[in-house]
């Protein structure tokens, strides 16, 4: 049977410079609370890219309705009205403006006969798409054959929008502000989610409180003593030059602490007569001059590749040699600097004896070897296996590798007590009337979303973090879909209250939890599967995806990062999605010679074969009076065009992506 089609408007013509410029908005960082802020994913989707393109795949184009807009000019205006209620989808933070959603939603109504389809990505990543469905009131379906990508779409879709509108459990909360009717869209679950991670963090700093301790400062910052708010490491090599008498040396980028215009502040090498290497680290209050600051940027590197020269006897040390070094085992690492949170900003404070105990005791902690040999076993990717670079070269083979003895001891006891405090919600849950399966599954979803935040800690607190001297803080690793190594590293004080602490993270991603705003949530739409081979069950859709591009990014790879405490810390609450020790490789369609054996041609062979088959399947699924779109990567020239070629394409959002339209 030939299903009648009518042309839409995403075939004619969109509102390019909007879609543009909210897409590269909502890319940016630092632009606050953001659905996507629940956990970190690569190369998401912006959100107003995907509601567009939803949107302008259901509303027919004047063109297909001649009878109603018989003329040219009618027919302009009433896309221009069309693109009136775009520019609308296209402010920002659309989720305090429930009123854009109901209007697409109603203007999407009139073009199906009152029935929306549902709409179903099966290569659902970060989940922007099926985010904007629900949000548009579809019934959204998602899918991936990653089980990170499964859960953060289950929070999308599942979690989040089961719990909406409920007050609040926890004893506090629940009494001191307002009745149960005072408690909209998500923010009881954020309340709660705030409140136990205050409780998490209690029970961490009387169990592992002495690991941070405060610093004491120096006369001339006022003495007292101050929070820490970073630990700046530099790794350090045995030089190579027998003058040395094998010391170990460091292998610092750079000794700027701080850039900041006027308050700029360097490391020094200074004498460490009580030391076997015969230097220290030391930070001074002088102010460093031009030529100091000049010579600082550099560190003890040599050039720009990555040799560095001996601080000992002044002889290069070749990057062949760190490489090798590393591989025995034989890298280690001094304290560089103390940056401490002083009463008018950053203060930075020579490393003392007692800070680099509380470091070293962490080591004796049995718990930190047994994890090194179990869930964090597994391997890093090598350069074959992710674009950009790597720390393998250097000896850091395995996740264990990316995090100091104290990183990990602060990881696994943040694991832990979210693990206890799941009793916790569910007896505080019970004592304000929901049933016990009803508490039960209140418990999981404050659980889920602290452990999404320790992942957010593990993005901030491993070995490969960099302090910036610009702004004065710890960056996370995943700037880049890479792990190139870092050679002096920042650890972020994760019981404090700065970039990089418990207390911080999760604040950040309770507050991005009221951001999701979704319409409501269906049974199970998030489920793990692989596209090539299987299907959620479900015909009559309208499929929009972004599906991985050749081989541009191993998602399944640099998602075990964060795969591996997930499994540790709520696996069990979600074994359907974390059976496995590792996330799945073979079967993600992307083109990774590694996986077999280097043979490109196999490769390209499976995905492309994965590719037919996924699409095949799909094509049969699909509601056919609605366009297919797929997003993919492209370079495009400075003068860029819309609606190229055959008109099977419109650029969106600026993104270096297309949607294309399949029949």
């Amino acid at each position: 049977m030939t299903v009648k089609t009518r042309k839409k408007l995403i075939e004619v013509a969109l509102p390019l410079p909007e879609i543009n410029d909210a897409s590269g908005y909502d890319k940016m960082p630092g632009i606050g609370p953001h659905p996507k802020g629940i956990h970190h994913w690569w190369a998401r989707l912006p959100l107003p890219t995907a509601r567009a393109i939803l949107f302008a795949s259901v509303v027919d184009d004047p063109e297909a309705h001649p009878e109603r807009w018989s003329t040219e000019e009618e027919q302009n205006v009433e896309r221009e009205r069309l693109f009136g209620i775009l520019r609308r989808m296209m402010g920002k933070k659309l989720h305090e403006a429930p009123e854009v959603y109901a209007e697409a939603h109603s203007e999407m109504l009139r073009h199906c006969d009152g029935n929306l389809p549902a709409v179903f990505d099966p290569f659902s990543g970060g989940g922007s798409i099926p985010l904007e469905a629900n949000r548009l009131g579809f019934e959204a379906h998602a899918g991936d054959l990653n089980p990170v990508a499964v859960l953060l779409n289950k929070c999308n879709l599942e979690i989040a929008p089961r719990w909406r509108d409920y007050p609040p459990v926890n004893p506090v909360d629940r009494t001191t502000i307002g009745g149960a009717d005072a408690w909209k869209g998500n923010d009881g679950l954020t309340s709660d989610v705030k409140y136990y991670a205050s409780a998490v963090r209690a029970k961490a700093l009387a169990a592992i409180g002495n690991l941070y301790p405060k610093i004491t400062l120096p006369a001339e910052n006022g003495g007292g003593s101050a929070d820490v708010i970073a630990w700046i490491w530099s790794r350090t090599v045995a030089s190579p030059n027998p003058a040395a008498k094998g010391a170990h040396v460091p292998l610092a980028s750079t000794f700027v602490l701080s850039s900041k215009k006027n308050s700029e502040v360097i490391t020094r090498i200074v004498p460490g007569h009580d030391d076997p290497a015969g230097w220290d680290f030391g930070v001074f209050p002088r102010k460093p001059n031009s030529d100091e600051l000049k010579i600082a940027k550099s560190g003890t590197k040599a050039g720009k590749a990555q040799d560095f020269i001996c601080a000992i006897t002044k002889t290069p040390i070749q990057r062949s040699y760190i490489q090798a070094e590393g591989k025995a085992g034989r890298l280690s690492a001094r304290l560089q600097a103390i940056v401490a949170d002083g009463p008018r900003g950053r203060i930075y404070v020579s490393p003392t004896p007692d800070h680099v105990k509380a470091a070293q005791y962490a080591a004796s902690v049995k718990d930190v070897q047994d994890a090194r040999e179990t869930f964090l076993a597994g391997p890093l990717p090598t350069r074959a296996e992710i674009t950009g670079g790597v720390c393998t070269a250097y000896g850091l083979s395995t996740w264990g590798h990316l995090y100091s003895d104290r990183q990990i001891v602060a990881l696994l006891t943040l694991g832990d007590m979210v693990h206890d405090i799941h009793s916790q919600v569910e007896s505080d849950a019970i004592a304000c009337g929901m049933d016990r399966d009803q508490s039960k599954d209140y418990a999981r979803a404050i659980t889920t979303f602290l452990s999404l935040a320790i992942d957010r800690c593990a993005d901030f607190n491993n070995t490969l973090c960099r302090w910036s001297p610009s702004n004065q803080k710890v960056m996370n690793l995943f700037g880049k879909q890479a792990l190139p190594m870092v050679f002096d590293y920042a650890e972020a004080n994760i019981l404090g209250e700065s970039v990089g602490a418990w207390k911080t993270c999760v604040e950040y991603v309770a507050d991005c939890i009221r951001t999701i705003a979704t319409r409501s949530n269906s049974q199970n739409p998030a489920k793990q599967i692989d596209a090539a081979s299987e299907s959620n069950g479900i015909k009559n859709l309208l499929i929009s995806t972004d599906p991985p591009y050749y081989n541009n990014i191993s998602y399944a790879t640099l998602s075990d990062f964060f795969y591996v405490w997930l499994r540790r810390n709520i696996g069990d609450q979600y074994p359907e999605n974390f059976g496995t020790v590792l996330v799945p490789k073979m079967p993600e369609l992307i083109a990774a010679a590694n996986r077999f054996g280097g043979d490109q041609v196999k490769a390209k062979e499976h995905f492309e074969e994965g590719f037919k088959k996924a699409f095949t399947s799909l094509r049969g699924r699909m509601d056919h009076r609605f366009p297919l779109t797929v997003y993919y990567a492209f370079k495009q020239d400075d003068e860029a065009v819309s609606s190229e070629g055959d008109d099977d394409a419109t650029e969106v959002a600026g993104m270096n992506e297309t949607a294309i339209r399949v029949r």
